[in-house]
């Protein structure tokens, strides 16, 4: 019996396969160029990318960034790479469990998976890679819980707010002291994060805080707002401000549905003294029963029309229209009011939809004006605005991601209130620590030990060489600072070497550090298990080329 082919040429019922050896090229290429799409853009020195791609409708998107996801996302769906697009999606997880993170893992596991194919191709069984992984991730994760710092504060009872403060300016500035005026963001981002999160439970619920980019002014005039944020002016009622009482939300527009008519006359049962248009009538009725329920307020997402509104104003009830639906859902969220569907008619005008609040309009240093909207009911979660500022759309807008990013990192440190020493800090403490912990495992397992060491220590290599230094001499400095009994020895966000990072405030929460880590190791021993690659051999196979 002719024996199947086993090369590429070959086929076995219309698929292709490929061999140990050719797996391993085809993983190990995708693992190293998807590495290398964010490598320069690590640590504070980090460098921006330009993604330029050609949109379906010919025009040409140029990206700039040195966020990681948003970098690796401009990939998504634009290659079809199983392996890349895999590692797309484990950053994705991880961008959206904790906003944060995605650089750091996407670069760990490429390291780490062609560091474990390099050993397979040497000889070593992949069951004894992958052995030698597992055994160094979670000597990796004893030493971080040993090197972390606790957040509460002295009496165990709350958070520390310097500390947190540290976290949010870590997270929004890579600890740079060079990030325009985001230093002053620092104390308003962790009271945003601290009005939304349960201490009991330790949870935190971002979606109670709303960002919003408004180019004006700079960086240092942004300001947290109580309640939502509604940058609109009042259709109706200005001047009623600021009112109490109930808000009704409308999902739509507040009109008759398909009015016509309007020359035709009625008359009521005492002759023609009632001549009125058919939807003057209609008109009356919605608003008579917005009224009915006792909103100060109507704020919709669709338009009001104007004979609502004027009959509304005329009674003191404040209307505001053509909100976007995702701040009409975030006042929901806000105010624990239910979003209507579209008054069309007086008998869908639901008084149960309604929630208590109090409406104010606030001007800004630009004497721009908007509207406040905060609840006032029992057992509704506090929720906050936050209006960030910049020069121009796109620096407003940047700010904004990098208050995001803030808000992110003490979103976690809440969770789980511990730190880790940034820098490359902690890479190296674990690289330290697995060199001395190797020479104690048995057979081939040592070998991965050690790669594992290497692999893991090219955070703080890359952090050295995207700052400008001789990268392999500050690893060798770093390590023998570890060695000299200063565990915290890392780079500071201008590239200098010092004995405790912490002292110059590089604090990651430990959650997100070890979220990735595990799932960088995780998908590097779920490849190393493949020995092999069966692909449909037809024209345009994801592995042509085998790049993504």
């Amino acid at each position: 019996m002719e024996q199947p082919p086993t090369s590429p040429s070959g086929q076995i019922s219309g698929y292709t396969r490929f061999d140990r050896s050719e797996t391993s090229e085809i993983i190990e290429t995708a693992a190293e160029e998807m590495g290398s799409l964010v490598r320069s853009t690590l640590g504070p020195s980090g460098l921006d990318k330009l993604v330029v791609r050609r949109q379906q409708d010919d025009e040409i998107r140029g990206l700039a960034s040195n966020d990681g996801i948003s970098i690796i996302e401009e990939f998504e769906g634009e290659t079809n790479h199983p392996v890349a697009q895999h590692l797309i999606e484990t950053a994705e997880a991880q961008e959206d469990d904790f906003g944060d993170g995605t650089t750091t893992t996407v670069l760990l596991t490429s390291e780490l998976l062609t560091a474990g194919l390099d050993l397979v191709a040497e000889g070593v069984a992949p069951t004894t890679v992958i052995e030698g992984f597992s055994i160094a991730a979670q000597r990796t994760l004893e030493v971080w819980d040993d090197s972390s710092v606790s957040l509460a504060s002295s009496n165990g009872a709350s958070l520390d707010r310097d500390l947190l403060r540290n976290v949010a300016l870590t997270g929004m500035t890579n600890g740079s002291t060079k990030s325009w005026s985001l230093h002053g963001l620092a104390d308003p981002v962790v009271e945003a994060v601290l009005r939304v999160s349960n201490p009991q439970t330790g949870s935190v619920d971002l979606s109670f805080v709303r960002t919003e980019a408004m180019p004006g002014g700079s960086v240092a005039d942004s300001s947290l707002v109580p309640g939502a944020f509604v940058p609109k002016e009042p259709y109706w009622g200005t001047g009623e401000l600021p009112v109490e009482g109930p808000a009704l939300l409308v999902g739509g527009d507040v009109a008759p549905r398909d009015p016509a008519f309007q020359g035709n006359v009625t008359a009521d049962t005492d002759g023609f003294d009632g001549v009125r248009t058919v939807d003057t009538r209609r008109f009356d009725d919605i608003a008579a029963a917005i009224r009915a329920t006792g909103a100060v307020a109507v704020i919709a997402s669709g338009d009001i029309h104007r004979d609502i509104a004027q009959e509304l104003g005329s009674r003191g009830v404040l209307t505001v229209q053509n909100v976007k639906d995702s701040r009409i859902e975030f006042l929901a969220r806000a105010t624990g009011a239910s979003v209507s569907t579209p008054l069309v008619s007086a008998d869908v005008v639901d008084a149960e939809a309604t929630a208590p609040v109090r409406i104010d309009q606030r001007f800004d240093q630009q004497d721009e004006s908007w509207l406040a909207v905060m609840a006032t009911g029992p057992d509704v979660p506090e929720a906050v605005s936050f209006v960030v500022r910049g020069g121009s759309d796109s620096v407003a807008r940047e700010a904004e991601r990098r208050v995001k990013d803030g808000l992110n990192a003490v979103r976690a440190a809440v969770m789980r209130p511990e730190a880790l020493p940034g820098g490359g800090a902690a890479e190296i403490a674990a690289a330290v620590a697995l060199r001395d912990f190797a020479p104690g495992v048995a057979g081939r397992a040592q070998l991965a030990v050690e790669a594992f060491a290497d692999a893991i220590e090219t955070i703080p290599l890359t952090l050295a060489r995207n700052a400008g230094r001789d990268a392999l001499g500050t690893v060798l400095d770093l390590r023998s600072r570890h060695a000299g009994g200063n565990g915290r020895a890392g780079i500071t966000a201008n590239g200098v070497v010092v004995d405790d990072v912490f002292d110059h405030g590089a604090f990651d929460p430990q959650l997100v550090r070890t979220s990735g880590f595990v799932r960088g190791v995780e998908f590097t021993n779920s490849y190393l298990r493949i020995d092999g690659i069966l692909y449909n051999a037809t024209p345009g196979s994801p592995l042509d080329g085998a790049s993504p």
